[in-house]
């Protein structure tokens, strides 16, 4: 009989990744039982959570069991309640180490150890008695932090088309809605807040709190900002900081080209805090979202010490409803870099336009575009840093010619050994010209090379195209809109919700602004001691290059950083592939997945036969 040949664990500070093996097919396999074993004893063993039950069985409460009552039909799974409670919205503090006992279940039979009944049956239908099919094997231990080799890195919780969050929402008395759920985000003390900001929150302001704590001094640049706590955090510290503050593009259906941020900037200028505009209205943006701390209350270029970066906005949406990445990079050389820059922005004047509704305003000039052709290079811990700045070309609008920045970050996926990781917004129409045709080129040139990824906006995706009002055929009128590309070794998926009920599952809610999937990442081959992160405000396609204000981090050779980007991609690549494939299949007038676990083993007869685990391969095999 097979049995699990590797099993590993990865984690980031919020979500645990396991992946395991079998050397061949385990006859009569209803899945796999995942405890939880808490290194220092402060809980005792604990089945991971699952929510889908066997047919003949419901869960219309959606009350969680564990992988003892309902197993994972998988060969790789995220514990999701590692630091998140399984039925209401607190969270378990940072700083444990866990590891993972994974064992194959089937059908109790005489012969068997049962699988134990480890809590209060909480669902419809008769239980299915479960017994053990072999041993078991532990994963290495991993420790839940957010602090990787000088490097501190948070990820948010905000997948909004999740189910818990319309029972967290319902279960407080509220109707389930768009609408609620954006006032719900903004709210300072509201618990959904809380968790799904996680910690990125707490990264995002920390500079800020550093320098009220040891009389230091903060500059941000930002592109948008308008969540409250985040505006009360800068008018709180206003003689600790200053701020360059952009605007946002175009209102979808109007004129306003200042609505995010406008009654954020008038409030602080009010105030005395010190605001430098940066307006446009064309299709540039100043859309970085970085803030340098100096160890003096006078900063000099001497004194910048650290920096926050990432993808995330200071927005309610972008700290709580959009997947969204920070970090907070603790080096001198970084940190200078960056206070260069933010020094070449306030230089580079741009002359608020009057009104603001004047088209056509507002592009980056050459002094500043020449500046950052050249990439700054640095260390954090033991890693090495390629510091990127945006726009670094000569041309001030798109061209087809790649730029400094992305050339970099396109050689590095074209090297790559064994996988590229990716989670992307819109970089561009298609994936032409960004990360998305790069992956799928490194892909092609490499049958045997691991690549997945998200993507957000559905006019990003490979094979987009646009609907033609005038064209001759339905087809061509309708477009081309895809939910998945999966081919071999090449995974991408897009953003998607259930839109109807499925099972006990019910309608979800994608979004509550204009992105689900708001992370700009790149990992390339993190297993490797050669890995690569990238990340930044950058949205790794031309376009950014060319006509933004962006900064990009090139980080080579953090492999506990590299892993826990890549758990976090994971983590919302696996949440959105099930939906994308669903959504795909009910597009196709097709049923792909009934709300059931499955009652028999073909589903790892499947796996196991055409040997199309590739991701649980890759991460139990190779990290061993």
């Amino acid at each position: 009989m097979g049995k699990i040949i590797a099993a590993r664990s990865y984690a980031n500070n919020e979500v645990a990744f396991i992946a395991w093996d079998v050397d061949e097919m385990i006859p009569g396999c209803l899945g796999f039982d995942i405890v939880r074993i808490i290194e220092d004893g402060s809980e005792p063993p604990k089945g991971l959570a699952t929510f889908v039950p066997f047919p003949a069985q419901s869960n219309p409460s959606w009350v969680p069991q564990d992988t003892g009552v309902w197993p994972v039909q998988k060969l790789w799974w995220r514990d999701l309640t590692l630091r998140r409670h399984r039925s209401d919205v607190g969270r378990r503090p940072a700083g444990f180490t866990v590891r993972y006992l994974v064992r194959p279940v089937g059908k109790f039979h005489d012969g068997l150890d049962p699988v134990p009944v480890r809590q209060p049956k909480a669902y419809d239908g008769a239980a299915v008695p479960l017994g053990y099919l072999g041993d078991g094997v532990e994963t290495n231990p991993v420790t839940i932090q957010s602090k990787f080799d000088g490097v501190r890195a948070a990820f948010t919780n905000g997948i909004l088309s999740g189910q818990w969050l319309k029972h967290a929402i319902e279960s407080d008395g509220k109707a389930f809605n768009a609408t609620v759920v954006r006032n719900e985000i903004a709210k300072k003390d509201s618990p959904i807040r809380a968790y799904l900001t996680g910690d990125v929150l707490d990264v995002v302001t920390s500079l800020v709190g550093k320098a009220k704590n040891e009389n230091g001094f903060v500059r941000l640049a930002l592109y948008e900002l308008h969540d409250p706590e985040l505006v009360s955090l800068l008018l709180e510290n206003k003689d600790l900081l200053e701020l360059i503050l952009s605007n946002s593009s175009k209102e979808r259906n109007g004129d306003a080209w200042d609505a995010t941020n406008h009654d954020a900037r008038d409030e602080l200028k009010r105030n005395g805090v010190r605001v430098h505009d940066r307006m446009f209205n064309n299709d540039h943006i100043g859309h970085n979202k970085f803030a340098v701390y100096f160890d003096t209350p006078a900063p000099t270029r001497e004194s910048a010490r650290a920096v926050m970066t990432g993808s995330t906005n200071w927005t309610s949406t972008g700290l709580c409803g959009q997947t969204n990445n920070a970090l907070v990079m603790t080096s001198d050389e970084s940190a200078r870099g960056y206070a260069d820059y933010w020094e070449r922005l306030l230089a580079d004047h741009i002359e608020t336009p009057d009104p603001l509704t004047a088209g056509g305003h507002g592009h980056q000039g050459f002094a500043l575009r020449e500046a950052d052709q050249t990439p700054v290079g640095a260390k954090v811990g033991t890693a090495d840093l390629q510091l990127w700045f945006s726009p670094n070309t000569k041309a001030t609008t798109k061209r087809d010619v790649a730029p400094l920045d992305l050339s970099a970050v396109f050689d590095l996926m074209k090297a790559a050994k064994q996988a590229i990781f990716f989670l992307a917004f819109l970089p561009s129409r298609a994936g032409k010209d960004s990360i998305i045709s790069a992956a799928i080129d490194a892909a092609t040139a490499n049958p045997e090379l691991l690549v997945a990824g998200a993507i957000s906006d559905v006019t990003a995706m490979p094979g987009y195209v646009a609907p033609d009002k005038n064209a001759a055929d339905e087809a061509g009128r309708e477009g081309v809109r895809p939910f998945i590309d999966d081919s071999g070794h090449l995974h991408i998926v897009r953003a998607a919700e259930i839109k109807g009920p499925v099972g006990d599952f019910e309608t979800e809610i994608l979004k509550v602004g204009n992105a689900a999937v708001h992370d700009k990442i790149v990992v390339i081959d993190p297993l490797s001691p050669d890995c690569v992160v990238v990340t930044g405000s950058h949205n790794q396609g031309f376009k950014a290059s060319y006509e933004n204000d962006e900064n990009l981090a090139i980080i080579r050779g953090n492999q506990p950083l590299a892993q826990a980007y890549a758990v976090h991609v994971l983590d919302v690549y696996d949440h959105y592939r099930f939906r994308a494939w669903q959504a795909k299949e009910q597009e196709e007038s097709k049923t792909l997945f009934d709300g059931h676990i499955n009652s028999d083993d073909h589903w790892l007869r499947s796996l196991v036969e055409k040997r199309s685990g590739d991701i649980a391969r890759y991460f139990a095999l190779s990290g061993s």
